[in-house]
């Protein structure tokens, strides 16, 4: 990261203004250490006789009242959960003031206790920014001064008898000036990068897959405006597969500052306003007065770059004017990219500063919206897939027993007078069986469509109440095994065995015909390990397959094989023609188990 230059220092401070929760902190900070500054100083001019040399008396009662000060000051922020800035400037005059009344009694400005000066000035630091350090280190240097020339004339003859040393209150009073301004500089930079931490850290949480692409970029976008004191935001993301751009516009409305999204797709014409070339090593750039070249231009590691320029078309600056413009470029595949547009920044310092900090909220931030929009499309497609098997299930399913038992119905109305009771008894009775059949179906289909995220500390007491359910619906006699006590999986293994287990029963109803079905959980050989029993027809293959061989054969429940593949687990099938089936999964442990 690069060093900030001094000139930045007088543009608005960047990113994040003081906190008030981090006020006592910084105040019970600085109480200690001044706690430790006036004690030990009362001690060593105890220790040393030569110190003070003036007013010994008024300079150790002074010293003891520094010390006392500090140690009750400390005290009370021990037991302070809060303070308010106006408190903070308060202490602040005081530590100024108290090296001003001790150093007249004792030499002046040739005072041993001149380091209470740069205390103060490491306190503003500490505090505030480099003005206030500034300030504060002007505000000790003409102290300085003016003691000097107090102590030459007859209040210094009273006080002491000091006479001006010209050359000496001249240079410690530089000193402090160029200390200041050093300690000021040091600590700018330091508070930059942790304003700089802080900023990415809070863009980055605002990717969330819960609120969607859309919310995630609203939150994303407004942290983004309100960083960079900007009145507009705009995003270009292209898909070169698709052959699609789409532009996202964030907008600061009036004296309210709210904040309004708007996202549109891009004709061709259009994308080339905000797609224009850019030069191969071109990670960013900056216009300045409504130019259309760029001023300067940074690669990825957001170094400085010369050569060819970037050029904005007419057609962009006319539509939107500006004094400055920041842009940077994001990769997150070979053929999704973007380009984010920033209009008019006011916070930051120079454009260039502006635009190294922008590049690293993108760089970070940008990971965690991709993965958004790639969970977001993968549900999409996911919910596609189980939209169709339901609509297939319906259609293969309920649908067509509806269809039988209209037929059933209709045949029985018009033929009841050829048929004896028996007859009619018998087909009633295979007609409420039928509906009775089906309505279970459409019950348990009902049960896989409902969201499945069982807590991982309770998986056993979710999959045993599922299986309880499960032979209470249908009438097959389910049993669940479990050979640990408890066990505590990550809660994506922990959702994907519910969802397995569910999906092995329903095919079980669906398809094996099978009176019994044992399902067994626990620990084999360092992986867990589920297992499927029935005592069904089995499936139309005959043997034992493991997981490569049924994808290769495209054999056995792709849902099922889908989401063992999905926690890195292994299935094999182990089935006989009217003998059952049994399915094994074998799922690598990726946490350590809490084994009871």
């Amino acid at each position: 990261m690069a060093v900030p230059a001094v000139s930045s220092f007088l543009g608005r401070r960047l990113a994040l203004g003081p906190i008030l929760g981090d006020l006592i902190e910084t105040e019970r900070v600085l109480a200690t250490a001044r706690a430790v500054l006036a004690i030990g100083f009362l001690v060593t001019a105890h220790l040393d006789p030569s110190e003070p040399s003036r007013d010994a008396n008024v300079a150790y009662s002074l010293l003891l009242l520094y010390s006392g000060y500090s140690v009750l000051l400390f005290a009370i922020l021990l037991f302070e959960t809060e303070v308010t800035p106006r408190f903070t400037v308060v202490v602040h005059g005081a530590d100024v003031l108290w090296p001003v009344v001790i150093s007249l009694f004792t030499d002046g400005p040739n005072s041993p206790f001149f380091l209470f000066f740069i205390f103060a000035i490491l306190a503003a630091a500490f505090r505030w920014d480099v003005r206030e350090t500034i300030f504060t280190a002007v505000l000790a240097a003409a102290t300085v001064v003016a003691e000097g020339i107090a102590l030459t004339y007859s209040a210094g003859t009273y006080l002491g008898g000091a006479r001006l040393d010209l050359d000496g209150f001249i240079m410690r009073g530089v000193y402090l000036m160029m200390f200041g301004c050093l300690i000021g500089y040091l600590a700018k930079s330091e508070k930059r990068r942790r304003a700089e931490a802080l900023s990415i850290s809070r863009l980055s949480a605002k990717a969330s897959v819960e609120a969607g692409l859309k919310g995630t970029l609203l939150a994303v976008l407004q942290e983004l405006l309100g960083l960079f004191g900007s009145r507009e935001l705009r995003l270009v993301i292209s898909d070169a597969e698709a052959d699609q751009a789409h532009l996202w516009r964030i907008d600061a409305l009036g004296k309210t500052g709210e904040v309004v999204l708007t996202q549109r797709p891009l004709d061709t014409s259009e994308s080339r306003k905000y797609l224009f070339a850019i030069p191969g090593d071109c990670a960013g750039a900056v216009w300045r007065g409504g130019n259309t070249t760029s001023a300067l231009m940074v690669d990825n590691n957001a170094a400085r770059i010369r050569g060819p320029k970037c050029c904005l078309s007419a057609e962009f600056l006319a539509e939107r004017p500006f004094h400055l413009l920041l842009m940077t470029t994001v990769w997150a595949t070979s053929d999704v990219s973007a380009r984010l547009f920033v209009f008019d920044p006011k916070v930051g310092g120079r454009p260039e500063t502006q635009l190294r900090f922008l590049r690293n909220l993108v760089n970070q931030a940008a990971p965690g919206v991709y993965n958004v929009y790639l969970l977001r499309r993968l549900r999409s497609r996911a919910s596609a897939v189980e939209r169709a098997r339901v609509a297939r299930d319906l259609h293969d399913g309920a649908i067509q027993s509806l269809h039988a038992i209209g037929f059933r119905l209709y045949a029985l109305r018009t033929q009841k007078k050829e048929m004896d009771s028996r007859e009619q008894d018998q087909e009633l009775l295979d007609i409420q069986q039928l509906v009775q059949k089906e309505a279970q179906n459409i019950r348990m289909l009902i049960q896989q469509l409902k969201p499945v995220d069982p807590d991982p500390r309770h998986l056993i007491e979710f999959l045993t109440a599922m299986i309880e359910r499960y032979r209470y619906d249908t009438g097959i006699a389910a049993k669940f095994v479990c050979d640990v006590g408890s066990i505590v999986p990550p809660a994506r293994v922990s959702r994907e065995v519910a969802r397995i287990v569910q999906e092995a029963l329903a095919n079980v109803q669906k398809h094996s015909m099978a009176h019994n079905v044992v399902v067994k959980f626990g620990l084999q050989n360092g992986s867990w390990l589920l297992t499927i029993d029935d005592d069904g027809r089995g499936f139309e293959f005959c043997g034992r397959f493991s997981h490569s061989e049924l994808e290769n054969a495209r054999r056995g429940p792709v849902l099922i094989k889908e989401r063992v593949r999905s926690i890195g687990g292994e299935l094999s099938i182990d089935t006989r023609p009217g003998q059952g089936a049994r399915l094994e999964i074998r799922i690598p442990r990726q946490d350590k188990p809490i084994i009871a």
